[in-house]
């Protein structure tokens, strides 16, 4: 996209990047605007009278107006930002599913289609709500007063524009009261959204009587608009993370907005609710949960004691810093296969309503969804192609394409065909690979060491994350994501933050406080990097 503005119109100290912010155009910023990473790329044109009079690119999170005023050519009046869309954030497509959160019957969730009207929004059905606050995803689930689903919705959290993981969004709101603001403003109008589109599609009441919301800690601290600076330094103690009610945030009346509590700077609530819903605390043998996110968050042990970690894996299990990466929404790439180097494709289905459509009509609308290009690949699609890759012998063992043109332009997954010429491909890179390889090193050494220090050896896995059942247990084990010794004990059990959120609205009482309060109390926190061992596994766990 292009964005033209007048030279005098810029701010001398302000950044490409906070200007376009200021303009509604978040660039994607994955190293948190610390210049790191250099894919904040934009060229900049500068005119006269609409005349091109030179063109540089620069990175937009380090060049202010103050450094484009010294390149401007002599009678530069206006410049034109020209940014690759693919660097833009955008609100992206959002995901309403009847998924069965809580294993009962679920309600029938078609969408009241008669006339709406502020009175019917007003006395709609009453609801309350459930929140996974992710680092790239934002899940929100409205149900019945009495604990069954409704419906959930999946967006982009916002936040990525300020990087991808935790520590750069730490940095860019130490550095920038502006920038934590604006995170908090973010998160909760992104939940308001979402709150407002579930009422809007089930005929709900304007807001829930109740609300429960599971994060990591540095979400959860952003969401109340606390001070992060004690997230990225030394002792690094997150201060009250017990459970609370944030309800100013969000509601002027009464209805309670609980933050459920958190276990140290590094795992979160996120994980806790985890825990809880598992009934890991509770259990006799010990279980390993972990959650694929892009803070390597994991959890093992049982009634006696749990032992919990985190571990820098980033968001390559989320693709939010892959090429061809989207979440997991419809038209996103969820499973791959080879016949030799001829890729087939499995979609998450496209949610699209042909009811009212005559046959005919409907068969030509579903042609087209057959020739839509896909989204690009979502966290459990990027699995599924290494592993398959691997199985075919598209990549070696350390990840490496054996072809030099895929080394170079990466693999195509996807190319336009005549119906759908003009599209761009998919293509997965050599550096995507490499990211995943540095996730999954990151999980599996944490995993080892989890289990070293621990002396316990799991009964159950527990893969959590934005991944659902669709995620095989044999591609995660194939591309070394755990020992093999766990393959057959593991379970993918979707978004168990979103579930124990939705679990304890249904069971909340003084006893459920009580017992998210000793999961905290019982949590030893293992650090990584204290472990001599760690760098030997990282380095030894990268292959494929």
């Amino acid at each position: 996209m292009n964005k033209s503005v007048k030279l005098s119109e810029l701010n001398r100290n302000e950044t490409i990047a906070d200007f376009l912010r200021r303009q509604g155009v978040r660039v994607i910023l994955p190293c948190g605007g610390m210049g790191s990473c250099g894919k904040c790329t934009v060229k900049v044109h500068f005119k006269r009278d609409e005349k091109a009079l030179k063109t540089i690119e620069v990175l937009s999170c380090q060049t202010t107006a103050d450094k484009l005023f010294e390149a401007a050519p002599t009678g530069c009046t206006e410049v034109t930002f020209e940014i690759d869309n693919s660097k833009i954030l955008t609100s992206g497509p959002s995901t309403i599913s009847s998924e069965n959160l809580t294993e009962t019957a679920s309600l029938d969730t078609k969408p009241d289609t008669s006339d709406s009207s502020t009175d019917k929004k007003i006395n709609g059905r009453p609801f309350i709500a459930a929140v996974d606050l992710g680092s790239t995803t934002i899940e929100t689930a409205a149900l019945t007063p009495d604990g069954e689903l409704i419906g959930s919705l999946r967006k982009r959290n916002p936040q990525v524009s300020y990087g991808a993981d935790v520590i750069s969004r730490i940095k860019a709101a130490t550095f920038s009261p502006f920038a934590a603001s604006d995170m908090q403003r973010v998160a909760e109008s992104t939940i308001a959204a979402s709150l407002s589109e579930l009422s809007s599609k089930y005929s709900l009441s304007e807001k829930p009587s109740e609300m429960a919301i599971a994060a990591n800690t540095t979400m959860g601290h952003l969401l109340e608009g606390s001070d992060v600076r004690c997230l990225g330094e030394a002792p690094f103690d997150p201060g009250d993370i017990s459970l609370k009610d944030i309800s100013q945030i969000f509601f002027t009346d009464k209805a309670p907005v609980y933050l459920l509590p958190g276990i140290s700077a590094f795992v979160g609530g996120d994980i806790a609710s985890g825990i809880y819903y598992l009934g890991i605390d509770k259990a006799d043998k010990p279980s390993l949960l972990i959650d694929l996110g892009t803070n390597g968050e994991m959890a093992l042990g049982n009634r006696d004691a749990l032992y919990v970690t985190s571990t820098a894996a980033g968001p390559a299990f989320e693709a939010a810093n892959i090429s061809c990466g989207t979440p997991g929404l419809p038209g996103a790439i969820t499973h791959v296969s080879f016949k030799g180097t001829k890729p087939a494709l499995t979609l998450i289905p496209w949610e699209e309503d042909f009811s009212m459509l005559s046959p005919g009509e409907r068969m030509q609308q579903e042609i087209k969804l057959r020739n839509k290009r896909p989204l690009g690949l979502c966290g459990n699609g990027l699995i599924s192609a290494v592993s398959s890759m691997k199985a075919t012998g598209i990549i070696d063992e350390n990840g490496t394409y054996t072809n030099d043109e895929w080394i170079k332009k990466g693999f195509p997954l996807w190319k336009p065909s005549p119906v759908t010429r003009g599209e761009a491909p998919i293509t997965l890179t050599q550096d995507d690979i490499h990211e995943l390889l540095f996730a999954k090193s990151a999980i599996r050494s944490g995993i080892e060491i989890l289990m070293k220090k621990s002396h316990l050896t799991p009964s159950k896995v527990y893969l959590a994350g934005g991944f659902g059942s669709s995620l095989l247990a044999e591609e995660a084990s194939s591309i070394g994501l755990f020992p093999e010794t766990l393959k057959d004990r593991t379970i993918a059990v979707g978004n168990t933050s979103l579930k124990g959120a939705v679990k304890f609205l249904s069971e909340d009482s003084p006893e459920v406080r009580i017992r998210l309060s000793e999961i905290r109390d019982k949590s030893h926190e293992i650090v990584l990097a204290d472990d001599p061992d760690f760098e030997n596994l990282y380095l030894n766990n990268l292959r494929v």
